[in-house]
């Protein structure tokens, strides 16, 4: 069958090649507007109405569909190359890095790239330096540039409002819950917040002294410069060329010949298709996005982004999408893609034994997007590899939970409760009170089993001896640079790097194309297969990230 469908889509495309090539003229440069928060695949159903009308539910384009554009730009002789038109750029630093290896491997088929900007950011001037060139108007300006951190600790207001937070964390670095039980930050918060900052500053300026050409002491000079005007960018070196973009088709070709412009809704059916041998098996790929929950995945409708709680990875539909890919025999190997803050301890608890299970059965190579930390790491550790990004937040091994008491806000408020219970510790989770020294006790016990679990979980997926595990746990974040030093993941790379893995783990023909394939949970509940070899709060125990980090001026 495979034979079969290689030789009719091979013949079609040998007959409609020589007719696509006709039209000679018309395509020098392919302009690709770069916007949005670029998703790793291609962008899931829209929100309802009337979210749908918000400026963020607009589905933009993805890692997947750049990448395919760029792949058929660059089989086409015709074309000699692409302008990133960048304005719209929203993305994170993981994510850029992701645009930049898509880039590089453009080039490295004999292609040109042209960045254009009007609104320049850190984010935008990390992305366009993998371009070989950069052109800006004259009117552009580099407004701020850097990285930044902010924490905000409500402590105080809380308390103000007759809230009390009574939390209980293991590990110095595990800091989630400080916002809300401290009124600063911790010497351990801020020791692992500088390390991150240092790491990932370091990776925009090594990135960007590379693809520019320059020092990196010029690069660092020119970030504490800012603001810089478009003609101290050029003079600085961070800018080729300042024409505006009526001038770029003049620019790269000649005032007398200039190059032809189009853009690739004009370009898609007019383009090449390579002839290719299609493997008979896929590549799939299962998402982990958002924070880790009990129950089924759910994007809950709220009007605003509101960290954490806006995607909601649910347990039970990751596992029936593990499923599926164990009872497919056309699945060669699975890709997981993690893009967690973490979340319930026993929701990980969970996905955990399913990727386990998987393993048993064919590869499994875990992604890492710009978040895979605390409970996304806790699901990663039974891969048989993992690939990040330098600038993943990975790691956060550690455990922390608790309550809200909002007896001072009833009182507040003049209002009374009146408890009847039967059991010593039938109210252990009750708002009325903070805990009693047995039921702190008690609880701590369960988050010490959970701390200890989680450790035994990482020391016997990744080979790490349990002394060893504790060095990198007690809560710290890592970037992906620093992940791979201290063996918690294996390479640095982007997706399409996680793929190649799966690929050469399950022995397919590196030579065919392989499919890749998104696998979701069906309609029809899998029970597991034999093992060879609610709310967020409810069960009180959390593996969550402390923060999500974000490029000034990114968008």
């Amino acid at each position: 069958m495979s034979f079969i469908q290689d030789l009719v889509r091979n013949t079609w495309y040998t007959l409609a090649n020589p007719l696509r090539r006709l039209r000679r003229g018309g395509m020098d440069y392919v302009q690709l507007w770069l916007t949005g928060s670029f998703p790793e695949r291609r962008a899931k159903e829209r929100l309802p109405f009337p979210w749908s009308l918000l400026p963020w539910a607009a589905a933009g384009m993805s890692l997947e569909t750049l990448n395919e554009q760029l792949e058929r730009l660059a089989a086409d002789p015709r074309v000699r190359g692409a302008i990133l038109m960048l304005d719209g750029l929203a993305a994170d630093l993981t994510t850029i890095r992701s645009l930049r290896e898509a880039v590089r491997r453009f080039h490295a088929k004999g292609k040109r790239t042209v960045a254009y900007l009007t609104s320049v950011t850190t984010g935008r001037l990390y992305m366009a330096s993998a371009a070989g060139e950069i052109a800006l108007p004259e009117s552009a300006t580099l407004p701020t540039a850097g990285l930044r951190l902010e924490v905000t600790f409500v402590k105080e207001t809380l308390n103000r409002m007759g809230i009390e937070v009574d939390i209980e964390a293991l590990g110095e670095y595990k800091t989630s819950p400080d916002r809300f039980c401290r009124s600063a930050m911790s010497e351990p918060h801020r020791e692992m917040a500088n390390a991150i900052l240092d790491d990932q500053y370091a990776e925009i300026v090594s990135a960007i002294a590379g693809g520019r050409g320059l020092a990196e002491d010029a690069v660092r000079r020119a970030v504490d410069d800012a603001p810089l005007t478009a003609q101290e960018m050029v003079a600085r070196g961070l800018a080729d060329v300042l024409v505006y973009e009526d001038q770029l088709a003049a620019h790269l070709g000649t005032p007398e010949r200039p190059a032809a412009l189009a853009t690739w809704r004009e370009v898609r059916r007019r383009l090449v298709r390579p002839r290719r041998r299609q493997a008979r098996r896929s590549i799939g790929i299962v998402s982990v996005e958002g924070t880790i929950v009990p129950g089924p995945s759910r994007r809950l409708p709220s009007p605003l982004p509101i960290p954490y709680f806006e995607e909601q990875a649910g347990a039970e539909t990751v596992i029936q999408a593990l499923r599926q890919a164990e009872r497919d025999n056309r699945v060669a190997a699975v890709v997981l893609h993690v893009d967690s803050p973490g979340g319930s301890a026993l929701a990980a608890d969970l996905i955990w034994r399913e990727v386990l299970r998987l393993r048993q059965r064919k590869p499994v190579v875990v992604y890492m997007g710009s978040m895979a930390a605390s409970g996304g790491y806790y699901i990663s550790a039974p891969a048989s590899y993992i690939v990040a990004q330098a600038t993943t937040l990975t790691g956060s091994i550690g455990i922390w939970g608790g309550k809200v008491v909002t007896a001072g806000l009833y009182e507040k408020w003049g209002a009374r409760r009146e408890v009847l219970q039967r059991g010593e510790m039938a109210g252990l989770y009750s708002d009325i009170a903070p805990f009693t020294k047995a039921g702190r006790q008690r609880f701590c016990r369960l988050l010490e089993a959970s701390y200890a679990r989680f450790k035994a979980r990482v020391a016997e997926g990744r080979g790490i001896e349990r002394d060893r595990v504790e060095e990198v746990a007690r809560g710290r974040v890592w970037t992906g640079r620093q992940a791979l030093e201290r063996g918690l993941i294996d390479e640095v790379g982007d997706l399409w790097a996680a793929v190649e893995k799966a690929k050469q783990i399950a022995a397919l023909d590196m030579q065919r194309y392989v499919p890749v394939v998104t696998l979701r949970a069906g309609r029809r509940h899998l029970l597991p297969l034999p093992f060879e070899k609610g709310p967020l709060l409810g069960d009180g125990i959390l593996a969550l990230v402390p923060w999500q980090m974000r490029v000034v001026g990114s968008g």
